[in-house]
Protein backbone atom coordinates (compact mmCIF):
# COMPACT_ATOMS: atom_id res chain seq x y z
CA UNK A 1 0.00 0.00 0.00
CA UNK A 2 1.51 3.30 -1.07
CA UNK A 3 0.77 6.95 -0.59
CA UNK A 4 0.81 9.78 -3.06
CA UNK A 5 0.43 13.46 -2.43
CA UNK A 6 -2.00 15.31 -4.63
CA UNK A 7 -1.18 19.02 -4.75
CA UNK A 8 -3.90 21.45 -5.78
CA UNK A 9 -2.57 24.90 -6.56
CA UNK A 10 -4.25 28.25 -6.12
CA UNK A 11 -5.79 28.52 -9.59
CA UNK A 12 -7.51 25.09 -9.30
CA UNK A 13 -8.81 25.27 -5.72
CA UNK A 14 -12.31 26.64 -6.41
CA UNK A 15 -13.03 23.91 -8.97
CA UNK A 16 -11.76 21.12 -6.69
CA UNK A 17 -13.50 22.13 -3.43
CA UNK A 18 -16.61 19.93 -3.93
CA UNK A 19 -14.39 16.81 -4.14
CA UNK A 20 -12.32 17.82 -1.10
CA UNK A 21 -15.11 18.23 1.46
CA UNK A 22 -14.66 15.88 4.45
CA UNK A 23 -11.27 14.56 3.29
CA UNK A 24 -8.17 14.75 5.49
CA UNK A 25 -5.87 17.35 3.92
CA UNK A 26 -3.37 20.13 4.54
CA UNK A 27 -4.07 23.76 3.71
CA UNK A 28 -0.98 25.81 2.93
CA UNK A 29 -1.66 29.51 3.26
CA UNK A 30 0.20 32.32 1.51
CA UNK A 31 1.70 33.42 4.84
CA UNK A 32 3.39 29.95 5.08
CA UNK A 33 1.02 28.69 7.78
CA UNK A 34 -0.05 25.06 7.25
CA UNK A 35 -3.23 23.64 8.75
CA UNK A 36 -4.08 19.93 8.82
CA UNK A 37 -7.70 18.80 9.05
CA UNK A 38 -10.92 18.74 7.01
CA UNK A 39 -12.99 21.21 5.02
CA UNK A 40 -16.52 20.92 6.38
CA UNK A 41 -18.16 23.69 4.36
CA UNK A 42 -17.28 26.26 1.71
CA UNK A 43 -18.81 29.05 -0.30
CA UNK A 44 -17.57 31.22 -3.16
CA UNK A 45 -15.14 33.23 -1.04
CA UNK A 46 -14.51 31.27 2.17
CA UNK A 47 -13.49 27.82 3.33
CA UNK A 48 -14.71 26.53 6.69
CA UNK A 49 -12.03 24.25 8.09
CA UNK A 50 -11.80 22.05 11.19
CA UNK A 51 -8.25 21.18 12.24
CA UNK A 52 -7.06 17.95 13.86
CA UNK A 53 -7.79 19.24 17.37
CA UNK A 54 -11.31 20.22 16.24
CA UNK A 55 -10.78 23.97 16.21
CA UNK A 56 -12.79 25.72 13.52
CA UNK A 57 -11.25 28.25 11.14
CA UNK A 58 -12.84 30.48 8.51
CA UNK A 59 -10.31 31.08 5.74
CA UNK A 60 -10.63 33.35 2.74
CA UNK A 61 -10.05 31.36 -0.46
CA UNK A 62 -7.67 34.00 -1.82
CA UNK A 63 -5.28 33.37 1.11
CA UNK A 64 -4.79 29.67 0.24
CA UNK A 65 -1.60 28.92 -1.71
CA UNK A 66 -2.24 25.19 -2.14
CA UNK A 67 -4.06 22.17 -0.77
CA UNK A 68 -2.23 18.87 -0.26
CA UNK A 69 -4.17 15.60 -0.06
CA UNK A 70 -2.55 12.26 0.88
CA UNK A 71 -4.00 9.61 -1.41
CA UNK A 72 -3.50 5.96 -0.41
CA UNK A 73 -3.08 3.54 -3.31
CA UNK A 74 -3.63 -0.23 -3.41
CA UNK A 75 -0.10 -1.01 -4.57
Amino acid sequence: MGKRQIRIFEQDIAAQLPQLADKELSLVLKNDLTLKGKIYKFDQSQVFFKDTIRRKHVIEQNTIAEIIVDHTTDY
